[in-house]
Parts: C-alpha cells; sequence; structure tokens
C-alpha cells in the first residue's frame, strides 16, 4: 500500500499546555482493547484510576469518563498523567494517533491532520497552495477494494476541482464553478437530478446549523447569534486553503457514497458559517471550534449529509445561484 502525506503533516507537534484548547475537554475518549489490558497490569494507585474510571458507554466503547467535562488525566497544568505516569508510547490509540487522520482506500491510503487542534489549523491555514503535491501522484487501483472506474473518475475529478480551486480569481467565484464542475461529475457517477428551491439567500444555512447538537455553550451561543454575513474578501486566501483541505479529505467518500457533490456542499456550509463566526472569533478559531463541533460529532454529519441529499434548499443551483447574487453585491462594492 503506498501512503501519501500533505507537506505540512510532518511539522505537527502537539504544544500541550500551550494549545489554546484541548483535546482533552468536551470528548470522550475511546480507549482500545492493547491499551486496556495494559493499563489493567498497572498495579499502582494510578492503575487504580484509571480502573476506576474506565467505563462502557452506550455503543459499547470503553471510554474515560469526563469529569467536569474534560478527560480525568487532563491535570491543572493542562498536562496528560498517563504521559507523565506511564509515557508517550502508553497512550491509548486514540490520543496518540490525534489530530493524525488515515483515509485508508485499500490499495493507498492518504493522511492529513484534523482541523479540531488548533495548531493544525496553523499548519494547514500557514501552508502554501502545494503542501497536497503528493497527493496528485498515480496510485495503483484495485477492483477487489471498490469500483475501479469510478475511483479513477474521482480522482481525476478531485484533481480538476483543485485546479478550479487554486485560480487566481476572488474565492466566490472559484466556489461557484467548483460546483458547476461537480455537477458534471455527479452525473457521470449516477445521473442523479438534485433538487432546486431558490431561497433568498443562504441564512437557511445558518439555521440548520443552529438545530445541532454541541459541546461547547460559549460556540453554541456564537452559532446561535450570528446572522449572514457579507462576503470579506480578505479572508479569500484562507477560505481557498479550507476548500482545498475539504476536497482532499472528503471527495472521496464518494467511492461509498456515489454522492460527490456533498464534499463541494459541505464546503459552502463552512464557508456561510466561518465566515459569519468571524463577528465572535478570529478566523484560526472559528475554523478550528467549527471542526470540533460540526465536523467531528458524528449525529451532526449525519444530519447534514441528510440535508445535502434531501433538502431542496440544498440544491446545487440554489446554492450557485445564492453566491453568483453574493458575488455581483460585492463587484457592486467595490466599484462604489
Amino acid at each position: 500500500m503506498k501512503h501519501f502525506y500533505p507537506g505540512f503533516y510532518d511539522e505537527f507537534k502537539c504544544i500541550a499546555a500551550d494549545c489554546p484548547d484541548s483535546c482533552c475537554k468536551g470528548w470522550d475518549v475511546v480507549v482500545d482493547d492493547e491499551s486496556e489490558a495494559y493499563y489493567n497490569t498497572v498495579n499502582t494507585d494510578f492503575g487504580k484510576k484509571i480502573k476506576d474510571v474506565t467505563v462502557t458507554d452506550e455503543d459499547g466503547d470503553r471510554i474515560f469518563t469526563l469529569q467536569n467535562g474534560q478527560c480525568p488525566f487532563w491535570n491543572e497544568d493542562k498536562l496528560c498523567d498517563i504521559y507523565i505516569n506511564l509515557g508517550e508510547n502508553r497512550l491509548c490509540k486514540t490520543c496518540r494517533m490525534f489530530p493524525r487522520i488515515i483515509q485508508d482506500y485499500g490499495t493507498f491510503a492518504e493522511h492529513t491532520l484534523s482541523l479540531a487542534c488548533p495548531e493544525a489549523v496553523r499548519l494547514v491555514l500557514e501552508s502554501n497552495m502545494s503542501s497536497h503535491d503528493s497527493f496528485s501522484e498515480t496510485r495503483e487501483l484495485n477492483d477487489d477494494e471498490y469500483d475501479k472506474e469510478i475511483m479513477e473518475l474521482l480522482l481525476n475529478g478531485r484533481q480538476s476541482t483543485i485546479n478550479i480551486l487554486t485560480e487566481n480569481k476572488s474565492f466566490i467565484s472559484k466556489l461557484i464553478k467548483a460546483l458547476e464542475y461537480n455537477i458534471n461529475v455527479q452525473d457521470k457517477i449516477d445521473a442523479s437530478v438534485d433538487w432546486y428551491e431558490k431561497t433568498d439567500d443562504l441564512s437557511f444555512i445558518i439555521g440548520e446549523h443552529e438545530k445541532l447538537d454541541y459541546v461547547d455553550k460559549n460556540f453554541k451561543s456564537a452559532i446561535n447569534g450570528i446572522t449572514l454575513k457579507a462576503h470579506d474578501s480578505t479572508l479569500d486566501s484562507v477560505m481557498t486553503k479550507l476548500a482545498v483541505y475539504y476536497v482532499y479529505r472528503y471527495y472521496l467518500n464518494a467511492i461509498s457514497s456515489y454522492y460527490v457533490l456533498s464534499s463541494l456542499k459541505r464546503i459552502v456550509c463552512a464557508y456561510i458559517v466561518i465566515n459569519s463566526l468571524t463577528e465572535y472569533y478570529d478566523i484560526n478559531t472559528a475554523v478550528q471550534q467549527y471542526s470540533k463541533e460540526v465536523e467531528h460529532s458524528y449525529e451532526n454529519t449525519e444530519y447534514l449529509d441528510e440535508l445535502f441529499e434531501n433538502d431542496e434548499r440544498f440544491g446545487v443551483m440554489n446554492l450557485i445561484e445564492n453566491l453568483r447574487e453574493s458575488e455581483a453585491e460585492e463587484l457592486t462594492e467595490d466599484q462604489s
């Protein structure tokens, strides 16, 4: 199997206590079998604590019970007691891996970093546009793993989408062009008809995000407090990098869903919400919090995916027409 990495991947190093947020709060930590087996051999007071806080959740996973909304081993110094007492190599797989993500396609695997991590956000948004160059390399495909013809279509479609998104044009114009291009890709996959209902604007996207479940109360308040914000062209470079990241991370999911437009609709949602969240957060924090609360919630992503496929307002032509109107308004403002 061949592995592909973006240029920023090897630069990542956890900044521990200097992190402005933490993966040690707000999330359940799933403990893998191998790690739990080792923890059960630790016959000390610390080993007893590990056993005492390890329980089985409703999904059948073994997890550490959160205390005051955070991992019981995240100490007052914002450091990990398991790391301190047992060593880095004894962290459970979840903690050893995060924010590293592996997407396994059988004959090849692609690696990236999760934007739920502030340091990963910094690396991604400060990287150059060639950081994913290795992802464009030829790869061996196997009919036994997936539909080889569809995978070839997706790999070519992804590269063409990236080429569009990295053109020297405004972000909105590139996003429109990418949506239009992928209508044709979708047609080649299954010739499905995308629902369409013209809305006054794209504020319904914020409305749907208000219905999602959020761990952080401050983020929930921010979502409930934002309104649709006019496009901020000073964020074009950041939004382009974010869109490119999303395409590389999510586009090939269509090998199983057969719905390539989902990844593009995900970009539109992230753009609309993050652009509006900059009323409350700096752009890096807005990106990180959106990833942590939306991308990393199975329930939230499932809810949005359902809307993408079945809600007429999320029809690709409605998104395109509203983005085009937004672009026209921006051009009018620039001319005046």
